[in-house]
């Protein structure tokens, strides 16, 4: 599956939304929500790049609920 790469600016928004201090749940619901909406819109690569900075956030909070949600996405 090839998937192009994300636009560098779209890309530098979710860096910027990774490190604002917000608690961790609600940043992993944000970037599911964001991915969801790339998803719709066929830019699979940005939906791609977010459910995967909120798997590897949900991972480090061990937030067992939401590391289902985003996994489901995956599938």
């Amino acid at each position: 599956m090839d998937v192009d790469p994300p636009r560098w600016k779209n890309r530098w928004k979710l860096d910027l939304l990774w490190y604002l201090p917000l608690e961790p749940r609600k940043k992993i619901k944000k970037f599911i929500k964001l991915g969801d909406e790339y998803r719709a819109n066929g830019e699979e690569g940005m939906a791609v790049y977010c459910y995967e900075r909120s798997l590897n956030l949900a991972r480090s909070a061990r937030a067992v609920h939401l590391l289902k949600k985003v996994e489901e996405r995956f599938q």
